[in-house]
């Protein structure tokens, strides 16, 4: 039985995580949020393995909160960045494993095609540059280490566009979402079941970085559009163009991530971001009626 802690437990990823551990009598997982482990506190983390041993980390901690890191630019590099330093030294001297996750921000959103793991990174924003700076010091990490790029994370969980378009839908006859930004969206869920499930794959370490996201592509407006349909709800969608929705942090315009590495690879069948998305909204729903 492989052992791994989850950090961050209290964000909306490490609270995927906690969903589907049941699913994976294999794995022994332990979740700590940041009142237990800071991760610029390496001494929680000592401590924290003294009381309970493991041997890989699952790094869902992270400063998410992208237009707030314009001003909190620091705050980001402190977490997304420094954070991750904390923890491969920690993992390299206990001679642990590493999984950390990062994000299609990373990219300034220029390609046409869709990003491969290999393509440059040009982070247009304070958020993603915590992101790459953390991919950076991951990427010479002597532990054993993995990153999975996501882009879109929603789920029932926390704070996300999905659960954003379904409040406002029921509360306003329409709404403005912009139409010229591009990617794929990434359900938590979906993501924490196939992560869990590769733990123990022999080939999983064979490369230091995945990306993960469901197809097919989408802009916001579309993804908007289908959340509200979903709801059941009679709220009108209208698209608009990026200019005349202005952000603190600018947004890349198209960061469609390719999976193919890690359908190949492992190989893993990824299935399409809508049939995810019904599954969140059931949730969701499920969680209201309780």
């Amino acid at each position: 039985m492989s052992r791994y802690l989850v950090t961050g437990a209290g964000g909306q990823l490490g609270n995927c995580f906690k969903s589907v551990a049941s699913e994976f009598s294999q794995h022994q997982l332990f979740f700590a949020n940041r009142s237990e482990i800071d991760l610029n506190q390496p001494s929680s983390l000592a401590a924290y393995f003294e009381r309970q041993s493991f041997e890989g980390i699952l790094n869902c901690a992270a400063y998410t909160q992208v237009d707030q890191a314009e001003k909190e630019r620091e705050e980001a590099q402190k977490i997304n960045g420094i954070g991750v330093q904390k923890l491969v030294d920690f993992a390299t001297a206990n001679g642990l494993k590493l999984i950390h996750f990062s994000t299609d921000f990373i990219f300034d959103g220029s390609n046409e095609k869709a990003y491969l793991e290999t393509d440059t990174p040009n982070p247009i924003n304070a958020y993603g540059e915590s992101k790459y700076a953390g991919e950076v010091i991951l990427s010479r990490a002597p532990c054993a280490h993995v990153t999975f790029r996501i882009s879109w994370l929603f789920s029932p969980f926390g704070n996300n566009f999905v659960k954003t378009i379904r409040s406002i839908s029921r509360s306003k006859t329409e709404i403005n979402v912009v139409n010229d930004q591009v990617g794929k969206p990434t359900y938590g869920i979906d993501l924490a079941r196939t992560v869990l499930g590769l733990l123990d794959h022999p080939d999983l370490f064979n490369f230091s970085l995945y990306h993960f996201a469901q197809g097919p592509a989408t802009n916001w407006f579309e993804f908007a559009q289908r959340i509200v349909e979903l709801s059941g709800e009679t709220c009108l969608v209208n698209p608009i163009p990026s200019k005349e929705y202005p952000t603190p942090a600018k947004r890349p315009m198209r960061s469609v991530l390719d999976t193919s590495r890690i359908e190949k690879i492992v190989p893993l069948p990824i299935r399409n971001w809508e049939l995810g998305l019904r599954d969140c909204i059931e949730q969701i729903r499920s969680h209201e009626t309780i």
